[in-house]
């Protein structure tokens, strides 16, 4: 089943209200008027979710891309993948963990570390970051099987995406100018 624009299925991250923008889709997607994947040919869409269920990995990354919109970016380390979005636009930052909650038991984030590094530089009087992000979806790269280019839509004037297949069948496709060329820097620092 096509749903067009995209139906946030699981909780998101929720930007404030002055940060909230959509792009609507054309009429003839709106309507389902399409054949296909010719959808992807509409000038406000930034990427494709196909998945069984609401609960599989790609819906989760398409939720909070969909919610977070502008604000929000896929970035891929050599251990996660994840969506971070820009801290300043969230309706409210995420609480901390509890002080008397182990640092063991806190788990890992995509940039907890990184958090930590920040806050230990602020503390001997480095400066903060100008614009820090917050995680709001991540996976550790086992759950990727694979990261490869992808051409949808008309054959004559093909549409390009980076497409993220998930170990549980599902796949997120993002738009990209040279997803070849970005799928092959990611294999080689994956090495």
């Amino acid at each position: 089943m096509t749903r067009v624009p995209h139906l946030v299925a699981t909780p998101g991250v929720q930007l404030a209200e002055k940060h909230r923008r959509s792009t609507t889709p054309l009429k003839v997607l709106r309507d389902g008027a399409f054949m296909g994947d010719e959808f992807v040919h509409d000038p406000g869409l930034w990427g494709v979710a196909q998945a069984a269920t609401p609960n599989d990995l790609a819906v989760r990354f398409a939720d909070n891309l969909s919610s977070a919109g502008n604000a929000s970016f896929l970035a891929v380390t050599s251990h996660r993948v994840g969506v971070l979005v820009e801290t300043a636009h969230l309706e409210s930052e995420q609480p901390e963990p509890a002080p008397g909650v182990a640092p063991e038991s806190r788990g890992f984030s995509l940039f907890g570390a990184a958090k930590s590094a920040v806050r230990s530089v602020a503390s001997r009087g480095g400066d903060e970051p100008a614009n820090p992000v917050t995680s709001a979806v991540e996976a550790p790269m086992s759950a990727i099987r694979e990261i490869a280019p992808a051409a949808m839509g008309r054959s004559g004037k093909p549409v390009r995406f980076l497409r993220f297949w998930f170990t549980d069948g599902s796949a997120l496709s993002v738009k990209h100018p040279k997803p070849g060329q970005l799928a092959e820097t990611i294999r080689l620092n994956l090495r």
